[in-house]
């Protein structure tokens, strides 16, 4: 017969083996599970409070949110305020608290200090718009020295260092230089409008009226089909005369 003391031991032994297998399972459990990858899912067009959302209830999160103004023209149907990128992309597979980069689309575009482009030529003052993302917008011939002689933004003078929206129309006047004579007309068509800009500039001339026709959805990117008067190399015009110019799609 056993004695009691060997029953208790026993019963003692059979519980902490229970018990050890029980945390081991579960240990194991967990160390799996920890290694389950999860399908990266797609959180384009979703709002940044629905992007995080979805992401916590995969066991996953958001660490970093950037925000971007212009996108790509596949992307413009995405509303401010949504997300237009992120990274890891759809459908790439993670573990689980794997930390997520998202960009949202900008309500407002950024803001860039206004440079300066007194003194410049037209060619200088436009390759510096560019650089700085604002775009020259009209070129106006006054009496005086040809260099650019004031900037203007919204119709106002604006001066260097003011911020401004990225994107925005800078107006300059150009000195004409006081001569009073004919010149040819040049032709403009297939011409961008900043190149017209420099050709009419080149030809002591100015743009006039800028008509786009309906289907043109980016002013910055399209060309001249139509120009009054028309292209000629006798001189026929005074310099300072306005161009009238039609914009259409490239």
């Amino acid at each position: 017969m056993f004695n009691k003391n060997f029953w208790i031991n026993l019963i003692a032994a059979t519980i902490a083996f229970i018990i050890v297998t029980v945390v081991v399972f579960k240990s194991f459990g967990i160390y799996t599970h920890h290694n389950e990858s999860i399908e990266v899912p797609d959180l384009t067009g979703l709002t940044l409070n629905d992007a995080k959302k979805l992401l916590e209830d995969k066991n996953l999160r958001v660490a970093i949110v950037d925000s971007v103004y212009e996108v790509p023209k596949e992307k413009k149907n995405i509303a401010y305020g949504e997300v237009v990128e992120q990274n890891p992309k759809p459908g790439e597979k993670v573990k689980r608290n794997r930390r997520f980069y998202i960009v949202i689309r900008s309500f407002s575009p950024p803001m860039v200090d206004m440079p300066n482009l007194i003194d410049l030529s037209l060619r200088q003052a436009i390759g510096i718009l560019e650089s700085k993302g604002l775009k020259l917008g009209r070129a106006i011939k006054k009496p005086g020295m040809p260099p650019v002689m004031q900037q203007f933004y919204k119709d106002k003078a604006i001066k260097p260092g003011t911020k401004i929206p990225k994107g925005s129309a800078i107006d300059v006047w150009i000195g004409q230089g006081g001569s009073d004579v004919k010149v040819g007309v040049p032709n403009l068509i297939g011409k961008s409008r900043s190149e017209a800009l420099m050709i009419l500039s080149t030809n002591n001339l100015n743009m006039g009226a800028e008509i786009f026709t309906e289907a043109v959805k980016d002013s910055f990117n399209a060309i001249v089909i139509r120009q009054s008067p028309s292209a000629t190399a006798e001189p026929t015009i005074s310099e300072g005369s306005d161009i009238d110019l039609w914009f259409g799609n490239p």
